[in-house]
């Protein structure tokens, strides 16, 4: 909104997703570590956002980030949706366990 910087600890990458079907899976916004940074993690129809925060941000992270990068680059991949299905087929096996 312009109205303050975006922070230096931080890193967007906004990624297009290519699941044809899986790419409608999606979950409320989460945090997970890895590698020493937080990743905050929001898949949505179409499209994912991860916010990456750590005062050790790799700078390979910070060539596609979208807000850092006057390009603005989106990042196109079916990588995550891989993930989701294997996440979501946890949740159900967990879910089933309790039931």
């Amino acid at each position: 909104m312009g109205e303050a910087a975006f922070p230096t600890h931080a890193c967007l990458w906004v990624a297009v997703r290519e699941g044809k079907g899986a790419d409608r899976l999606t979950h409320v916004p989460k945090c997970v570590r890895a590698d020493g940074l937080h990743a905050y993690k929001f898949p949505m129809p179409g499209f994912a956002f991860t916010l990456f925060v750590s005062k050790n941000v790799p700078d390979g992270y910070r060539s596609i980030c979208f807000v850092c990068d006057p390009k603005n680059p989106l990042i196109v991949t079916s990588i995550m949706e891989e993930w989701l299905l294997r996440d979501a087929a946890r949740l159900l096996q967990a879910r089933r366990a309790h039931a």
